[in-house]
């Protein structure tokens, strides 16, 4: 029997919670997942997968570019650093929120910083997802229209760089984005990242080709803009704007798991992102492009396999600069507060309209450098060091009752096991009314056949005899530890030191 809440897509579904059986359909297991803790259903490496599908997306192309802002010794140490600290500050951001039980972005910064702190974190999660969306929107019209124009000159609507895009955005793009839950995209995700090797390869196998004769090894110590690449860096391995919608996605709920999880995605992102950055650098040297294809002739044949995937990969990837995008304009225009979520109306609106806007920057620019430096020294800093490692010291003195089940799901635990009905859901058609409107941080789902009392997440902490009936896993918050104190407030200062100069370098 899956766990209640268990988000297998298809028809509806029947769990067993504390002897009332309950049909979810897929709509509404979407939704709760969502937002709400316990009911993930995928497992460690599928999160990680999302995470590295997160994390290597655009960024890995501009890192030989980096690489060279930052000379190859002084990169490479740089790249270790940043992506440690960056998932260091995902890991933070999660602990944080399990302290409060508060399991979205901007809501737990409302917590820490009132509603000035919950507007700005919008405002910058919307920079940041936009951000990499169009990055990814700009590579993807780099590879796929070449390819089609090249290797299908007959057709010349495909010519045209514009009209391919909107095509590949509105068919195969777009229709990854309605989903409510990123948990929807774990398996396609792992499609994504299996695209990088083939990458990686085509790389490896054509840049001696191209080295010229007279070529030295750039084998340098510091190189011309070493802030302006630590922006860069921060922009490829930042990943904290899925952070939470990653989390409740995963199964195993717990800190323990979470960490894992972080690490496991650090490993992959970091290995297969420098093998990138390090080949590209070492071929091309200071003639390297931010986009390292455009450093290759658009008909080689093996390079253009490499091309493909990219583009492909890219295709897999926009959701997921999109939906952190898409969550911030839904808390902007209030559609999505504590007490309420947006109705299928507002969400299809908003997504519609999100998406064409991100579609028509990502034909428009072309400037793929000016992207990765300025978001990654503006918003990813933001994202990834400043506000994770603020809310964590913020919210270290508080306590959370070692009982708390972060593997079994809020709603639905009945205060007497000697009921056992069979509430009937709405199905995928109907808007999504079964949340309560009572305030809460995490709103659960009611229903309303059911007369008998239910018990709340929150009674479930005070009451340990039925938590341990219901429960599947039980899971300890970590002790606050000076160390990781200490590393937060570092983090929030080399935040702001890379957001000043890494800025700074874009517009002079």
């Amino acid at each position: 029997m899956p766990l209640y809440g268990a988000t297998d897509h298809g028809g509806p579904e029947e769990q067993l919670v504390g002897g009332i059986t309950v049909v979810l359909s897929k709509a509404e297991r979407d939704l709760l997942q969502s937002h709400t803790p316990g009911y993930g259903s995928r497992s460690i490496p599928e999160v990680a997968f999302n995470l590295v599908n997160a994390t290597v997306g655009a960024g890995i192309i501009g890192l030989p570019f980096a690489i060279y802002h930052a000379g190859l010794v002084f990169g490479i140490i740089v790249s270790i650093f940043v992506a440690i600290v960056s998932q260091l500050g995902l890991y933070m951001l999660i602990v944080a929120g399990q302290r409060v039980e508060i399991y979205k972005f901007a809501t737990l910064v409302e917590y820490v910083l009132g509603r000035p702190g919950y507007h700005f974190l919008n405002i910058m999660l919307l920079v940041q997802a936009a951000g990499v969306s169009v990055s990814y929107f700009i590579l993807m019209g780099d590879t796929l229209p070449v390819l089609l124009a090249l290797y299908f000159p007959q057709y010349t609507i495909l010519h045209d760089r514009t009209t391919i895009m909107i095509l590949l955005s509105t068919f195969l793009v777009f229709p990854l984005n309605l989903s409510r839950s990123i948990g929807a995209l774990a398996r396609w995700s792992i499609v994504s990242v299996l695209c990088l090797p083939v990458i990686i390869l085509t790389i490896l196998i054509r840049a001696p080709a191209y080295i010229p004769k007279d070529y030295h090894i750039p084998l340098t110590l510091f190189g011309p803009e070493v802030f302006s690449a630590v922006g860069i860096m921060a922009f490829a391995f930042a990943c904290s704007h899925v952070g939470f919608n990653n989390y409740l996605s995963q199964k195993n709920q717990s800190s323990r798991a979470w960490c894992l999880t972080t690490a496991t995605a650090t490993v992959m992102s970091w290995t297969v992102s420098m093998v990138f950055g390090l080949v590209g650098y070492l071929c091309f040297g200071d003639k390297v492009q931010p986009n390292l294809f455009l450093n290759f002739a658009p008909n080689d044949a093996v390079i253009n396999i490499g091309r493909f995937a990219l583009g492909f990969s890219m295709i897999l990837s926009i959701p997921m600069g999109f939906y952190p995008a898409r969550e911030a304009v839904q808390k902007l225009l209030h559609f999505e507060t504590a007490e309420r979520h947006p109705t299928r109306i507002q969400h299809y609106v908003v997504t519609v309209i999100l998406f064409a806007v991100l579609t028509y920057i990502g034909i428009t620019v072309r400037s793929l450098g000016k992207v990765y430096a300025l978001i990654g020294g503006f918003s990813a800093t933001s994202l990834a060091y400043i506000f994770p490692a603020g809310a964590y010291l913020a919210t270290r003195h508080i306590h959370i009752d070692k009982t708390v089940l972060v593997s079994s799901p809020k709603p639905l635990i009945p205060a007497s096991n000697a009921i056992s009905a069979t509430p009937a859901i709405a199905d995928d058609d109907d808007a999504p009314s079964f949340i309560s409107s009572s305030p809460s941080t995490s709103p659960t789902p009611h229903f309303p056949q059911i007369e008998t009392p239910l018990v709340t997440h929150a009674d479930m902490k005070r009451t340990p005899s039925l938590s341990s009936s219901t429960a599947t896993t039980a899971s300890f918050l970590p002790e606050s530890s000076l160390l990781l104190d200490v590393a937060a407030g570092l983090l929030i200062i080399w935040g702001f030191v890379v957001m000043v100069f890494a800025t700074g370098g874009v517009f002079t």
